[in-house]
C-alpha cells in the first residue's frame, strides 16, 4: 500500500531520494491544467488582467458551448493527455447547487458540469480531477470550507454513476487537488487536512523558491506538488518512485524565459522524461488571461492559437508519447 507524502521521517525520505527510481512506463499518466472562467465569447472587452494574451484557433468561447468543448476532447485525447485538472481553485465559499456567489465562480462550476456531460457521449475523452483551494487554504482547512468544497466535488462528480467514470482516478480513489497558494502557509510540511473519499495531493506554486519545502536535487520533500516551476521542475517521492512533475512551456516574473521557439518546453519535457515521474502535468491548456500569462512569449497555453498554430499541441503529442514509452 502506498505511504502518504509527508508521513516519512527524514531519514526515511533521504532513503527514497536515494532510491528513486523512474516509474514504469505503464504506470505513466499525463495530465494538464484547463480553466473554465471564459464565460462569454467577447474576451477582448474583458477587463485590464482578464484581457487575452492571444486569441485561440478556433477564436473567443464560452467554457460551455458543446462544440469547443468536443473540439478541446479532440485535441487533448489525441495528444495524450489522460486527464484535465478543472481549475476551480478560486472558489471556496460558495456552491453552483445553491445559487448565490459571484457569476464567474457560478460559471465556472456550471461550465465543469457541461463538460462532464459533453465528454461522457465521446469516445474519446480525457479524464477530470477538480483543483480546489485557493490562498485562503489555511483558514479553510480549519473553518470548514475545503470540506465543504470536496463535498459538492463529492455529490456533483463521484456519487453521480455517469460523471464518475470520468473522474481521474489515483490509488484506488478519484484524485482531488488542493492548492494552498503560493508561498505555502505550511512551511514545514502538509496541510492537516484530509478527505477520505479521495486520494489528496497539495499543490504550491515556485516551489523552486520555497527552500523550506525542497530536499537534495530539487525533491519536494514532504509531498506538495508544484503548480509551476521556474527553471528545472521539482517533484515529490512516493513509494522509492517520483510522483509529479509540472512541465511548462515558458514562465513569467523573477527569471522569465519565453517559449524559445518551443525549446523551453522541449528541455523541460527531456528532463521529466530522464526522472520518470508517475505524473506529468503538462502546462496550461487555455487560461489565456493576462494577468496569468502576461505576453505571447511568457505564456505557458499550448491550445492551438493565431499566435503558434498547433504546434504545441504537436510537441505534447510527440514528448507523452516518448515519456509513456519510457523513452
Amino acid at each position: 500500500m502506498a505511504s502518504a507524502p509527508g508521513a516519512l521521517g527524514k531519514s526515511e525520505r533521504a532513503s527514497q531520494e536515494r532510491a528513486a527510481a523512474a516509474t514504469p512506463p505503464s504506470d505513466r499518466r499525463v495530465g494538464i491544467s484547463y480553466s473554465l472562467w471564459h464565460e462569454n465569447a467577447r474576451w477582448q472587452d474583458a477587463p485590464g488582467p482578464h484581457k487575452p494574451w492571444g486569441t485561440p484557433e478556433i477564436g473567443y468561447y464560452r467554457s460551455d458551448d458543446p462544440v469547443v468543448l468536443k473540439r478541446h476532447a479532440k485535441w487533448l485525447s489525441g495528444a495524450g493527455v489522460d486527464f484535465i485538472i478543472a481549475d476551480w481553485s478560486n472558489d471556496l465559499g460558495m456552491d453552483v447547487r445553491k445559487g448565490g456567489g459571484p457569476y464567474t465562480q457560478r460559471f465556472i462550476e456550471s461550465a465543469t458540469g457541461a463538460l462532464f456531460d459533453t465528454w461522457a457521449d465521446l469516445p474519446a475523452a480525457p479524464k477530470v480531477s477538480v483543483m480546489i483551494g485557493n490562498p485562503e487554504a489555511k483558514e479553510a482547512a480549519s473553518d470548514g470550507r475545503l470540506t465543504a468544497k470536496a463535498n459538492e466535488v463529492y455529490d456533483l462528480f463521484v456519487a453521480n454513476p455517469s460523471r464518475r467514470r470520468l473522474m481521474q482516478g489515483y490509488l484506488g480513489r478519484p484524485l482531488l487537488l488542493v492548492y494552498v497558494g503560493t508561498p505555502s502557509p505550511w512551511p514545514s510540511g502538509l496541510p492537516p487536512w484530509r478527505d477520505g473519499r479521495f486520494t489528496v495531493r497539495f499543490l504550491t506554486g515556485f516551489l523552486t523558491q520555497q527552500k523550506t519545502l525542497l530536499g537534495p536535487g530539487g525533491v519536494s520533500q514532504y509531498g506538495y506538488w508544484s503548480w509551476e516551476d521556474r527553471r528545472q521542475p521539482t517533484y515529490p517521492i512516493l513509494d522509492g518512485h517520483p510522483e509529479a512533475m509540472t512541465v511548462v512551456a515558458a514562465w513569467r516574473g523573477e527569471q522569465s524565459t519565453g517559449r524559445d521557439s518551443g525549446r523551453t518546453y522541449l528541455r523541460q519535457w527531456e528532463y521529466a522524461r530522464r526522472v520518470g515521474p508517475r505524473f506529468v502535468l503538462a502546462g496550461t491548456f487555455n487560461e489565456w488571461w493576462t494577468s496569468e500569462q502576461d505576453s505571447p512569449e511568457r505564456s505557458k497555453d499550448i491550445e492551438p492559437s493565431q499566435e503558434f498554430g498547433r504546434k504545441y499541441v504537436d510537441i505534447l503529442k510527440a514528448q507523452a508519447s516518448l515519456f509513456k514509452a519510457g523513452a
